[in-house]
């Protein structure tokens, strides 16, 4: 008999680190494995078979995964049959690594071979046969299940993957493959079927979404990002456009001129900066400097009235000086982001910054990186007090989780919106006056 011919049910759980590609990534996989008669739970006590969706961007969450997996050794003897797997960014930068680190592991999956999963667990359950599948395939792209979102209201869509950039402190290079552009059709085609499913909201991925488009020319109908944007933007059904992550030195003059005038694109934007120090972003092989950088940022805000801008910050690169530091908080002074998403620099396997000198003892980066949240957390409270008393449109995403008898949801500033009430749901659009703030959260009132 045909040992990956499904023959019983399997209760799977699965768990999922890191950015939003890996939430739809999550949500595709769900899809397959409940067409391929396999059943989701949403804790491991029950599972036949645990998964790890993973990523590699930052230490900390590479740390969990290894603790995870140390903890299932004796879970695995437990009952025969089981299986652990890891799958994601951590399967292509570690595939050599993890069984040797996890002898108990019985499959490792990169995130370009998600359709083998269901078969690759049912062959490790029956055979005991460990599996490594970690190529890049350039033609495969998750794809949403309207029915099986992780919000009903709202979808990831990935129109690229890869990158070529090659920053010296990132693993996606290594990670996802080079760049690889979604022909615009396929994004278009789902798009209309995310909207005729009563999805309003849609949020386009890719590593760097500001160069989308290069290497199509072969492969059907040729748009720039900014084209596509304003296209997936008159959609009918989809009310609302978001976009992540924009590399600054691709960010064009057409791409703001959409974003100001194509009323479904949100006022958000989030353009990671990484330092303020010139010398850094040169070592950090970002090719653009902080004046660039400013410019782009002025460009938008004198375009997109009313945006809400975020950024990526790293202390403690190597090398990174107290000038230097001071002139990443004198960027943050110029620029006054509305939110800051800052890390400490921590070393990924294989970059060039790895190998660097004069790499920064840990103390200098945990009080850098307390000084820095410090003027981030205020720009981002008076930011929020800059909405007190104006109206906000709230998506609603569903009952708030701290507030008794309230809901949440998001502005069109990507905002998060709490306010009282009863009989909402998820995908409902409310008026909310805002009343007041708790660091980045607005309250209000429906009006």
């Amino acid at each position: 008999m045909d040992t990956l011919t499904p023959t019983t049910e399997k209760k799977v759980f699965l768990e999922t680190f890191g950015c939003q590609s890996n939430v739809l990534e999550s949500d595709h996989l769900t899809t397959l494995l409940l067409k391929d008669n396999f059943s989701l739970i949403p804790t491991p006590e029950e599972a036949d078979v645990i998964l790890f969706n993973t990523c590699s961007i930052r230490e900390h969450a590479e740390h969990k995964v290894f603790s995870r997996l140390g903890q299932l050794a004796e879970w695995k003897r437990g009952k025969e049959g089981r299986v652990v797997g890891v799958l994601g960014c951590m399967a292509t930068s570690y595939k050599d690594q993890l069984l040797e680190r996890a002898p108990h592991l019985d499959m490792v999956v990169g995130p370009d071979q998600y359709l083998k999963v269901p078969a690759t667990i049912r062959k490790a359950s029956d055979t005991g046969t460990s599996q490594v599948l970690a190529d890049f395939d350039p033609i495969y792209f998750p794809e949403n299940d309207p029915n099986r979102l992780s919000q009903p209201h709202k979808a990831f869509l990935e129109i690229m993957k890869g990158c070529d950039k090659f920053c010296t402190f990132c693993v996606v290079p290594f990670t996802r493959g080079r760049e690889v552009s979604r022909p615009a059709e396929s994004v278009l085609e789902e798009t209309a079927r995310l909207g005729k499913a009563g999805v309003k909201e849609v949020m386009l991925l890719g590593q760097n979404v500001n160069s989308y488009g290069l290497g199509l020319k072969s492969r059907g109908k040729t748009l720039t990002f900014a084209q596509l944007l304003k296209e997936v933007g008159q959609v009918p059904g989809i009310e609302r456009v978001r976009f992540m992550t924009s590399h600054p030195l691709d960010l064009s003059d057409e791409l703001v001129e959409v974003m100001a005038t194509t009323p479904t694109v949100c006022e958000s934007f989030h353009l990671p900066v990484q330092c303020g120090s010139d010398s850094v972003l040169k070592r950090m092989g970002r090719k653009y400097d902080t004046a660039h950088y400013l410019e782009r940022v002025q460009k938008l805000r004198s375009a997109v009235k009313d945006l809400f801008i975020t950024t990526d910050l790293i202390v403690g690169f190597p090398g990174e000086t107290d000038d230097d530091f001071q002139d990443t908080l004198n960027l943050l002074e110029k620029v006054r982001y509305d939110a800051v998403y800052s890390f400490k620099y921590s070393p990924r396997l294989g970059t060039p910054a790895a190998r660097m000198l004069n790499q920064v003892p840990e103390e200098v980066k945990d009080e850098r990186l307390a000084r820095l949240n410090e003027v981030a957390w205020k720009h981002a409270s008076e930011s929020c007090e800059g909405r007190l008393g104006k109206v906000e449109e709230v998506l609603v995403d569903g009952p708030a989780d701290k507030t008794p008898d309230a809901f949440y949801g998001k502005s069109r500033q990507n905002r998060t919106v709490v306010f009282p009430g009863t009989g909402y749901k998820a995908g409902d659009k409310v008026k909310v006056k805002i009343e007041s703030h708790k660091v980045a959260n607005l309250y209000g009132t429906a009006v």
